[in-house]
């Protein structure tokens, strides 16, 4: 081969048996690791903390309680887990939570007081005037009771801002002006409600000079003044109230931050600027309830009671305060106007709960009767139900030498009426539970 040597080199490799091995090595060092990788390259998902947040009246003022146990049952009011504070204010709302379960009962209603009633009528005429041009008839001859109540100004609010870090105090409204009294009414008479709309609140100045931290329009409300309601008897006013003033919210623009940047001022109360003298035995008042104008219309104890032709008969139990629920989703962290209804008393009507534009109305005076009772017996008022394991105790109704009906207890349920012990004395009705909001997440 032209004087040129071929070598031959051996070359050496793996062999099938020694490649199977270590393919079978390598695929058991994968399996290991695709259990062992995910774990430590996987983020923990948040953990969203569940609980139950409940809030009420108690002495006519706002209660909150906190549990982290969202089975938790409704603590009772004599619970020495509540504190006292503005249920809006000290609610955070939970961190990760997307949704809440809102739950809410508006306040009980009263029992309706004892009356005299002429056997001739199946019933005592009564009316409830509230809404503007409402109008009475009278068709029964005498003595009738009025109470009056003027319109409620709105709440002034700012929500949070310096990334939710500041709060401001709500401007709340004044008083209502309302009063009670008598007046002697016959047969073709007609009485009837007018109330003025509600003007807008030109008082407050939420927008800041520097336009630091400048709400959008919903992330404020400039609450409106009430509007005037008048009484007219055959056409003519016999009666007029001005409404109660919204809170006034301006703007300091000496302080840059919090609490101090926006001036918090409750609004003025209500006025009752014209009386008639027709209206005798008026007793004035000023009550935080009443967010429109109205007017109550019962017939009077005052006629005839110590005739013959005349019986005494016993008031209906208050109805208990609706049951209202909603999901609200978590959009920022701040929640709407949060508001606890008042039971009902002999002299106010019950409010609603409300949780920003959902509500949950008290309950009516009078408004649950029971069959087979004795006219001189008061009924019980309305327990409500609505709520799982829910603390309601209706107030019971009078009876026997007993003429006052029993308050309620609990939560949103109705008072018991009055009965009616001899035809010279009358018992007043049982007052309604107050409200109850419960959000769960």
């Amino acid at each position: 081969m032209n004087g040129n040597k071929l070598f031959y080199r051996k070359i050496e490799a793996f062999s099938l048996a020694e490649m199977v091995l270590i393919l079978v090595f390598v695929a058991i060092l994968a399996l290991g690791s695709g259990i062992i990788l995910p774990k430590k390259m996987k983020a923990k998902d948040p953990v969203v903390p569940h609980g139950r947040y409940f809030c009420t009246l108690i002495n006519g003022q706002e209660h909150y309680f906190l549990t982290t146990n969202r089975n938790s049952e409704i603590p009772d009011i004599t619970n020495p887990g509540w504190k006292q504070g503005n249920c809006q204010k000290n609610f955070t709302v939970p961190k990760y939570a997307n949704i809440l379960n809102v739950q809410m009962i508006g306040g009980g209603g009263a029992g309706k007081d004892a009356s005299m009633v002429a056997e001739d009528e199946d019933s005592t005429p009564s009316a409830h005037l509230a809404a503007h041009g409402e109008k009475y008839s009278v068709e029964v001859d005498g003595w009738y009771d009025i109470n009056m109540w003027g319109q409620q100004g709105e709440t002034t609010w700012r929500s949070t801002w310096n990334d939710g870090g500041c709060i401001a105090r709500d401007a709340n409204p004044g008083d209502v002006a309302a009063f009670s009294g008598q007046i002697q009414l016959k047969r073709g008479d007609v009485l009837q409600l007018q109330l003025e709309a509600s003007t807008p609140n030109t008082r407050s100045n939420v927008f800041c000079s520097d336009g630091k931290y400048k709400p959008t329009e919903s992330e404020y409300r400039k609450g409106n003044d009430g509007g005037m309601a008048y009484l007219l008897l055959n056409g003519s006013i016999i009666a007029a109230i001005k409404g109660s003033l919204a809170g006034t919210m301006v703007c300091n623009p000496i302080i840059n931050e919090c609490e101090s940047r926006y001036v918090s001022t409750d609004g003025a109360d209500g006025e009752i600027t014209s009386l008639s003298s027709q209206i005798t035995n008026v007793q004035k008042r000023l009550t935080p309830s009443g967010a429109i104008g109205s007017v109550k219309i019962d017939y009077s104890s005052r006629n005839d009671t110590s005739s013959s032709a005349s019986t005494p008969t016993g008031g209906c139990g208050g109805s208990a305060g609706q049951t209202n629920a909603t999901l609200y989703p978590v959009l920022r962290d701040t929640v709407p106007i949060i508001r606890i209804g008042q039971g009902g008393t002999p002299t106010r009507d019950a409010t609603a709960t409300i949780f920003g534009s959902f509500p949950a109305s008290g309950g009516s005076r009078g408004g649950y009767c029971q069959t087979g009772l004795s006219k001189s017996q008061g009924s019980d008022g309305e327990a409500s139900t609505a709520l799982q394991k829910l603390p309601s105790n209706p107030g019971i109704g009078a009876k026997g030498s007993v003429l006052n009906g029993g308050n309620a207890s609990g939560y949103g349920a109705g008072g018991g009426g009055g009965a009616a012990q001899s035809e010279s004395s009358l018992g007043i009705g049982g007052n309604g539970s107050n409200g109850l909001l419960v959000i769960t997440w």
